[in-house]
């Protein structure tokens, strides 16, 4: 089995493409299909937290390899925006389908969280690694 530390740029394109039709996907799953037992409020939330910070992952290794760190800012700021709308369009799109699901502002939060997180850590593990090789 391949290490994710061994895919390539592409291949890291197409499981970020992979990840994200999997979340609409997820959201397409109509109410009476789900569990009849409502998750506690925190698992909800760490469900889309983790979601959303597996999408900012995979999609900043996708845009930003570790050794192309001179776009890392660009990447990281673009991703935010649209990984935000994204996240808020989930939202909107269960809340407006016949899907027996409602938008919540919370999930919303928690994604955009997960996004953040994600982003972060990559940008701070990119640029760790850059300031290491630069002085060695």
């Amino acid at each position: 089995m391949t290490s994710l530390l061994s895919l390539t740029t592409v291949q890291y394109r197409w499981l970020a493409v992979l990840w994200t039709l999997g979340i609409v996907v997820a959201c397409s799953i109509p109410a009476a299909s789900l569990s009849p037992i409502k998750p506690a409020l925190s698992a909800d939330k760490v469900i889309h937290f983790g979601l959303f910070a597996g999408f900012g992952l995979l999609w900043m290794r996708a845009l930003c390899p570790p050794d192309a760190a001179t776009s890392l800012r660009r990447h990281s700021l673009r991703l935010l925006g649209w990984g935000s709308l994204f996240a808020i369009g989930t939202e909107v799109y269960q809340h407006l389908m016949p899907l027996q699901r409602r938008g919540d502002p919370y999930d919303a939060l928690a994604d955009g969280s997960g996004l953040l997180v994600a982003v972060g850590l990559y940008a701070l593990v990119v640029r760790g690694r850059t300031e290491s090789s630069s002085t060695s």
